[in-house]
């Protein structure tokens, strides 16, 4: 059986909520998903897995000046890994926005994790949920983009 793992980071559990949609997809087309945050995942457990997806909230993800908008936490994470962390690895990434940008969080963490060598698998979703600057948690990503996110991992599931 094939094995996913999901790293993600959320303040308010909507980059979580997106992750366990995912990994609904994924165990519907028969692979084993588990989900944790970035603070739970060791570089030494990442080879265990066939495919490793990120999700990080999008922090003013289309502002030039912030840069890629990767949250803080994603960004360390993943800073903290050796340069070829994912050499042999499928890679996959997702990202949770409340008003611009998600999109750009994605192309950011794809490029990032084909740098450090993983192979990405097919371009990821955004999805709009919450609320600006994260103070509280806001309204849920719609039915339609939760679906999306299903599909998503549906389709990643095939492509293994």
């Amino acid at each position: 059986m094939a094995r996913a793992l999901i790293v993600y980071h959320t303040k308010t559990g909507h980059t979580r909520q997106a992750g366990e949609d995912i990994a609904a997809g994924l165990a519907e087309k028969g692979v084993e998903a588990a989900l944790k945050g970035v603070a739970e995942v060791s570089a030494e457990e990442l080879s265990a897995y066939d495919v490793v997806v990120v999700g990080s909230p999008c922090h003013a993800g289309s502002v030039k000046v912030m840069f890629s908008g990767i949250a803080r936490p994603v960004s360390r994470w993943l800073g903290g890994l050796a340069a070829d962390a994912f050499v042999g690895t499928s890679v996959a990434a997702y990202s949770v926005y409340s008003r611009f940008g998600g999109l750009s969080t994605v192309k950011s963490l794809e490029r990032l994790l084909a740098d450090m060598g993983g192979r990405v698998l097919k371009p990821g979703p955004a999805v709009k949920a919450g609320v600006p600057l994260s103070l509280w948690r806001g309204p849920d990503a719609s039915p339609e983009d939760r679906e999306r996110l299903r599909q998503f991992g549906r389709d990643l599931a095939g492509e293994l």
